[in-house]
């Protein structure tokens, strides 16, 4: 990040902050990037209350919605630097190894994406950033749930169905995603989707139905296909010096809230996310439920991506059949 950028940061983050007297309080400031309505800032509210509570006030926990401290980028780099105690769904760039947990089909269901993110593989996995960044990943959870595909050619129900359309994509993992599908990648910005939608630039695109249904994405789009392909994982970063100095119990406290915050994340999610399909259909997009059949055809092309990170070296086939057994999976190669 450019200095002068880094030094705006800086002097928003200290404006913002409420000096707190030595010795009596520790201060977690808790920065995130969506709106105060959001199902992330709800959590985090829960997150304050359980600290605060159990330490008796001793730890003291503000949280800044919406921004007010910068993009992810910068809330990320400024917790690594310890001017910011926190920040949850910060850049991911610090932690390459999360995105494994995106790679396609990997996990059938909810459940099981909470049992991988909450598992001792992933947490060994990340620990990586703690020597790299000075950061100390508390918890991770799934960003608005699974990942779902619109379009405006015709319902998605097996592979063959997405041959040649024009897929709009953004993370390396979904681009390998919808070509291994059979779909041509196209890479459009967010802010440009919905009229490349409704002019053919794309036939379609893949996201949570929070954001098909907030985009209003049903509006240029004629099919919506359920499949819960992937997620997009939310790391809740930590400074790891100030995680240091707290005390062995409180620190045990600030944990078990972290994940108390991701799982009701994830409950107001599910909750919201039955009313975003009920306002899709409302509005006269066709939505299709695959079948656990239907689904499940989709498994092969998606473990040719599987194949390419291991290939790659991003992951090795060993540690892949590990985080596998977590669910009580297992590779077919």
């Amino acid at each position: 990040m450019k200095k002068l950028s880094l030094i705006l940061v800086v002097c928003m983050i200290l404006c913002a902050l409420t000096s707190v007297a030595m010795g009596e309080t520790y201060t977690l400031q808790l920065g995130h990037a969506q709106s105060t309505t959001s199902a992330r800032h709800q959590s985090c509210l829960l997150f304050e209350k359980l600290v605060e509570e159990q330490t008796n006030g001793d730890i003291q926990v503000e949280i800044f919605p919406a921004g007010q401290l910068g993009n992810e980028t910068e809330m990320t780099e400024a917790v690594a630097m310890g001017i910011l105690q926190a920040v949850r769904g910060g850049d991911l760039e610090y932690l390459p190894e999360i995105t494994i947990l995106s790679l396609p089909m990997l996990c059938d269901d909810l459940d099981q994406v909470r049992t991988l993110c909450n598992s001792d593989f992933v947490k060994n996995m990340l620990s990586s950033i703690e020597t790299t960044h000075n950061i100390k990943v508390l918890a991770v959870g799934d960003d608005s749930g699974f990942r779902q595909i619109t379009n405006n050619v015709r319902p998605i129900v097996k592979p063959e169905d997405m041959k040649g359309l024009k897929m709009r994509t953004v993370l390396e993992v979904i681009t390998l995603s919808m070509e291994a599908f059979g779909a041509n990648a196209v890479s459009i910005p967010f802010t440009d989707l919905y009229m490349a939608l409704k002019t053919g630039v794309a036939d379609g695109q893949e996201n949570p139905v929070a954001l098909i249904a907030s985009q209003k994405f049903y509006e240029v789009q004629k099919y919506c296909t359920l499949i819960d392909y992937m997620i997009c994982a939310e790391p809740f970063y930590v400074n790891l010096d100030w995680y240091n100095s707290l005390p062995d119990d409180y620190k045990k406290i600030v944990e078990d809230a972290a994940v108390a915050m991701m799982e009701e994340n994830s409950r107001i999610t599910d909750e919201e996310n039955n009313a975003y399909i009920e306002e899709i259909k409302a509005n006269g997009c066709e939505v299709t439920v695959l079948t656990a059949e239907q689904r499940d055809s989709f498994r092969a092309p998606a473990e040719e991506v599987w194949k390419k990170y291991v290939e790659s070296g991003r992951i090795t086939k060993d540690q892949l059949v590990e985080m596998l057994a977590v669910i009580d999976k297992t590779v077919s190669w």
